[in-house]
């Protein structure tokens, strides 16, 4: 193919990966579970953050999910093939409403095309097992301190309040506070998550701040179109209010934030999802029906990412 084909095909492909991305973000379920704001209020808020995180801080990621993982050299062929796959991945975990990790179904895809082509030593193993230190500690991190975070707002404020105004008046003030919270997660979110459609192709050398600019467009019309479903079945894992979903927002946040800084590639699915069970078990209150789908999901991300990037790579790889 033209060089200019190349790029139309994968400005494509990244259209499309980008609106699976944001078609899986869960990032305002707590907002929408405890009713701080309406679906329509809060798509509006995720499409403005998500443009915006995705062009100031996709880059750092971008370079370390698409130059640092492969020790082959990556060719077109190469690079459509985990993006396809990504995005299937993607779109199958969507339409369950199961919230999945963007990051570990790309490095999925990189796992299995890099085995494919150049064996074990396809793939910088030495990343991999960095990176999984904080894919480990994340959401263990979350469900620790959404624990105790509960428990200090409880003792600390909750336990004092007297009388139905004043719990009313606490959580508007806590709603206010949780948006807050929110606009710095989802900013974030849009850096670290749109950076994996973008990533891959900065291996091919094209421009990346267009690459980032498309991604968060189309990040944000995957949200808009068929994000709803995730942010519902995420956001009734438990009951929320402002204080509990503020509890459960905070470490997500915090965490998210310094590793799309230091462009550490992370997953927020798993870290609110820990947050939000760590959140019940702290009020002592059920875990809704669903948790059980969003782990198998979770599970099979890695082998399912990388056998679809095995099956697509050969005729992939004939055509173009």
């Amino acid at each position: 193919m033209a060089a200019i084909s190349i790029i139309i095909l994968f400005i494509i492909i990244s259209i499309f990966i980008s609106f699976a991305i944001g078609a899986n973000d869960e990032t305002f379920a707590t907002v929408h579970g405890s009713k701080t704001l309406m679906m329509r209020e809060l798509l509006i808020l995720a499409t403005i953050l998500a443009i915006a995180g995705a062009f100031f801080l996709g880059r750092a990621v971008s370079e370390t999910v698409g130059k640092d993982l492969l020790n082959i050299s990556i060719s077109n062929s190469i690079v459509l093939t985990i993006l396809i796959s990504t995005s299937i991945w993607l779109i199958l975990s969507s339409s369950l409403g199961a919230p999945i990790s963007t990051t570990h179904s790309t490095i999925g895809s990189i796992m299995g095309i890099g085995i494919l082509i150049g064996g074990f030593g396809g793939v910088n193993w030495l990343l991999i097992i960095e990176m999984s230190f904080w894919w480990l500690l994340s959401p263990v991190i979350g469900y620790i301190a959404s624990y105790v975070v509960y428990k200090l707002i409880h003792k600390g404020i909750i336990s004092r309040l007297n009388g139905f105004k004043d719990f009313e008046r606490t959580e508007k003030i806590f709603s206010y506070i949780l948006l807050g919270v929110i606009c710095l997660t989802a900013f974030s979110r849009a850096g670290n998550d749109v950076s994996n459609a973008a990533g891959i192709v900065v291996g091919l050398g094209i421009n990346v701040d267009l690459i980032l600019i498309i991604s968060g467009l189309c990040f944000s019309a995957g949200i808009v179109v068929l994000g709803r479903r995730v942010i519902k079945s995420v956001g009734n894992i438990t009951e929320l209010v402002p204080t509990s979903a503020f509890a459960s927002e905070v470490p997500t946040a915090v965490i998210l934030f310094v590793g799309t800084f230091l462009g550490i590639p992370l997953s927020g699915s798993h870290m609110l999802v820990a947050s939000l069970i760590g959140l019940s078990k702290a009020r002592r209150a059920p875990v809704k029906k669903g948790l059980w789908k969003i782990v198998i999901v979770w599970i099979l991300t890695f082998p399912m990412a990388a056998l679809l990037a095995v099956l697509l790579f050969f005729p992939i790889d004939f055509f173009l």
